[in-house]
């Protein structure tokens, strides 16, 4: 491989006023990818050495998991997808939805080797953020082992003179200075879920860009000597200082009651909810049927009337006797014509009261006679045996009885 050095642009990229810009993903994305060269190298020497290291890198441009602001590139190696995938069950749990959403970014809940890049330069380090629970707990395990302490302090000291130690906004101790006591004192410091514990090798950005392309090395050689302080602070199956295998055992038994207890919950709702469909459905049933015995009731058998009678039979007509001839007799005297009564007129439309009988004159229903039900300002409301139709006063003419 050849690295050509990191520039004062790529650097710039990841200055606060530009880290939300879309116009600089270009120099973060060859930053990016300089940085992955190089751990693609760390990668296979990690694997060299039997650690089952997986290689990532941030986004280099804005997004959900660096909310949407890139003021770092981070490339990374952590534990491999099966690793993670065990302590799952153990990293997520006690988070909230709000906790996950507000910081996505999964790899913080690992231990790993990284090379970071900002506006102000590159570090290679050894992480633990307070997310890593798993990790911070095997570290403070083995802090609390005086073997154990001695060991990693032994290791801590080994690096090259230029590495440091230290926690996020607490001052970082020269690696040659570590002691049990500043060991203690960066343990205790790291006090918020929020922090690092780091151990690495900082380069400022006017060295970076003063070393150009020899810095391949001497950045390769310190991921080499992170490695064995990896293999102390990092839990895994052959470092289960904490007895991880014991909380799995007990996450996955609870994860399964879970899961049982649902199932259960889910069946004995789908019964309930069978059960109600079913009586729904029932008094469906019943109502229908009551609504069709309301409209089937029995009607009044049809009787034909009785027939009428035969008439006796008539005798036959006598003959008729021949005329006898009188004298006419004379005549009366003609009697003196009575005087007729003349009926007071009456004003027609009162006696078109309800009750009345009447005889409609003209429109549609002329010539038919019926009898007044109801009458207002505007007409009368006329029967006609089955059929009843609204007539205006003046078609009707009342009829006498």
């Amino acid at each position: 491989m050849s690295f050509p050095g990191f520039s004062a642009s790529e650097f710039d990229a990841y200055a606060p006023p530009r880290a939300s810009s879309n116009a600089f993903n270009r120099p973060r994305l060859e930053a990016r990818e300089k940085a992955m060269a190089l751990g693609r190298v760390m990668q296979a020497d990690a694997n060299a050495l039997g650690l089952a290291l997986e290689l990532r890198a941030s986004d280099e441009h804005p997004s959900l998991w660096n909310k949407r602001s890139v003021t770092a590139q981070w490339v990374f190696l952590w534990r491999d997808a099966e690793a993670r995938r065990e302590l799952d069950a153990l990293l997520t749990d006690g988070r909230s939805l709000k906790e996950t959403l507000s910081d996505p970014t999964p790899f913080f809940r690992h231990a790993f080797l990284a090379l970071h890049i900002d506006a102000d330069g590159v570090e290679v380090s050894l992480r633990i953020h307070g997310d890593a629970w798993v990790d911070a707990r095997t570290l403070r395990a083995r802090c609390a082992s005086p073997e154990g302490r001695a060991e990693l302090v032994a290791a801590i000291r080994a690096l090259p003179e230029d590495f440091v130690l230290g926690v996020t906004d607490a001052a970082r101790v020269p690696v040659r200075e570590v002691t049990d006591a500043t060991l203690d004192e960066a343990l205790t410091a790291w006090s918020q879920p929020t922090q690092w514990w780091s151990v690495g090798w900082p380069l400022s950005r006017a060295v970076v860009l003063d070393q150009g392309a020899s810095l391949e090395e001497p950045i390769l050689a310190a991921f080499r000597a992170l490695m064995p302080i990896y293999r102390l602070v990092a839990w895994s199956r052959d470092n289960d200082l904490i007895a991880v295998d014991g909380a799995l055992a007990q996450a996955q038994a609870e994860r399964a009651a879970q899961v049982q207890e649902a199932t259960a919950r889910d069946s004995a709702w789908q019964l309930r909810n069978d059960a109600e469909i079913a009586r729904r459905r029932d008094l469906a049933a019943t109502e229908t049927r009551e609504r069709l015995a309301a409209m089937d009731r029995p009607r009044p058998a049809f009787t034909r009337p009785a027939p009428a009678p035969a008439a006796e039979p008539r005798p036959a007509p006598r003959p008729a006797a021949a005329p006898v001839v009188r004298a006419a007799p004379a005549p009366a005297p003609a009697p003196a014509p009575k005087p007729v009564a003349v009926p007071a007129p009456v004003n027609p439309e009162a006696a078109l009261l309800p009750g009345a009988r009447v005889q409609v004159k003209s429109g549609p229903f002329a010539g038919k006679v019926g009898a007044i039900v109801e009458r207002d300002v505007r007409g009368a409301k006329v029967s006609f045996g089955l059929l009843s139709a609204r007539v205006n006063l003046g078609d009707l003419e009342a009829l006498t009885t």
